[in-house]
């Protein structure tokens, strides 16, 4: 497929979106299709009634609603706040930090009410259009937060160029074409950096129509994907995508997967374009640098940087340089870099743990536990030890159907045995957020919990 640009438009500012005519669909919910003049009606409307605050927390389920919203806040110079979660000590301590935010939601009854002012999506009587939104590339689009699993929370600024630079050569990555178009459907949140560029900024910039919902469950995305007109990208994670190979389901015709938040196993890429017959395509990146590199799993573990990208080694990880980046940024990943365009990754430097004198990833004990026959999904982690003792792996299994004695026998076949959990516990569910990750916080609580339920059986 010829890659061609989505373009930058006139002047110094840089369009919200592809330019295009009034009645091209831009978004869909369900079979509904949405124009670019029913957004730019939307604009205006919300764009009127947005209080006059300098941050805004948006909260819209919607995906479309959502867009809105952040056009309209674009408009009216406001910045977005993207917390990790929204557990209440995290809103409350966000509120204390920006006082002048308040929240924009379409749910009637949000968390957030109780910390801060409310606004809620309205959009009725709309009838003047807005201009097409244009921004500077220096503006502050929003503030993204990292989950401070191992401390403070970190806050990384992203500007309009950046973000809609990010957008194009991604798009131009993926052999997307502003000409013929397509169309877009996310299981991640639009709150979420990944969901926020590729859900949102990506479909905008290159022309593309968005799908409003957010469905979870392997049959809901059946069948929001069978009220598209035509195959469309499915933006998703990993574990979304095992729980759609183990269901079984059916899915529509696709023009591709892409994946990112957590590492994808080999195995499961190629079974999963086996059974949909697509490919699957994943993104590497962080909180820091926005996505960077691509690869498809399946034929290949190497990762090449998208355009105008470059990677070199570093001590503790390895550095990224991006013309969109202020400055060079050192990930904390460990990795081999092959040259300046490509990589192998290893995992997380702080991934890599010591017990008894031997190291491993927990990524590969996670690989090793998943691939036990009826694990439907599972976690090692590392809880916190105890002064003078040799800490202990522990692991959460869902695993209907087996016993806590099978699961650690098989473990014992496949890892050294000082890695094996102590304990393992079978859970109905694992604590995982809208992304498909694993807080360290809820992982410690869900120990807690079951530590207490065994002690009193």
């Amino acid at each position: 497929m010829k890659v061609r640009s989505p373009g930058n438009g006139t002047g110094t500012r840089l369009p919200f979106m592809r330019p295009g005519q009034p009645e091209d669909v831009i978004a869909r919910r369900g079979k509904q299709p949405i124009t670019r003049r029913d957004f730019l009606r939307d604009l205006a409307a919300l764009s009127a009634r947005l209080p006059d605050r300098a941050h805004v927390l948006n909260h819209c389920e919607d995906r479309y609603q959502f867009m809105v919203g952040l056009a309209a806040a674009l408009t009216r110079g406001q910045v977005s706040l993207f917390p990790s979660n929204r557990a209440p000590q995290v809103l409350a301590q966000l509120a204390r930090d920006y006082p002048d935010m308040y929240c924009l939601t379409d749910q009637r009854l949000p968390e957030e009410a109780a910390v801060m002012e409310v606004c809620t999506y309205d959009v009725s009587g709309a009838s003047i259009e807005a201009a097409a939104p244009a921004f500077l590339p220096e503006q502050l689009v929003a503030i993204a937060f990292t989950s401070g699993s191992t401390g403070v929370p970190k806050r990384y600024p992203k500007y309009w160029g950046g973000v809609a630079h990010e957008a194009r050569i991604a798009g131009e990555c993926l052999g997307l074409d502003a000409q013929s178009g397509g169309q877009v459907l996310a299981t991640v949140p639009a709150q979420h950096m990944y969901g926020f560029v590729y859900s949102v900024i990506l479909p905008a910039q290159w022309g593309y129509a968005l799908g409003a919902e957010r469905p979870f469950y392997p049959e809901d995305i059946r069948r929001a994907l069978a009220d598209l007109p035509g195959p469309a990208i499915l933006v998703t994670t990993p574990v979304h995508i095992r729980a759609c190979v183990l269901d079984g389901v059916q899915l529509p015709a696709l023009d591709f997967i892409l994946t990112s938040t957590a590492p994808l196993d080999t195995a499961l890429a190629a079974q999963t374009e086996k059974l949909y017959g697509t490919r699957v395509l994943e993104f590497y990146g962080s909180t820091e640098t926005g996505a960077i590199a691509v690869r498809r799993q399946a034929e290949t573990a190497v990762w090449r940087t998208f355009e105008g990208i470059r990677v070199a080694p570093a001590d503790d990880g390895f550095r990224v340089e991006a013309p969109y980046l202020p400055e060079p940024m050192v990930l904390a990943d460990h990795a081999d870099v092959l040259n300046e365009h490509e990589f192998l990754l290893h995992g997380r430097n702080t991934d890599v743990i010591k017990i008894a004198g031997k190291r491993i990833a927990l990524g590969d004990l996670n690989h090793q536990l998943l691939a036990i026959e009826g694990v439907v999904d599972g976690s090692f982690f590392l809880p916190d030890g105890e002064p003078g003792r040799e800490q202990r792996l522990a692991a959460f299994v869902v695993a209907p159907g087996c016993r806590r004695e099978d699961v650690l026998e098989s473990l014992r076949s496949r890892i050294d045995p000082v890695f094996l959990p102590r304990p393992l516990r079978l859970v109905e569910a694992l604590p995982r957020n809208a992304t498909g990750k694993l807080p360290r916080s809820s992982l410690l609580r869900l120990l807690q919990e079951t530590g207490e339920k065994e002690a009193t059986e």
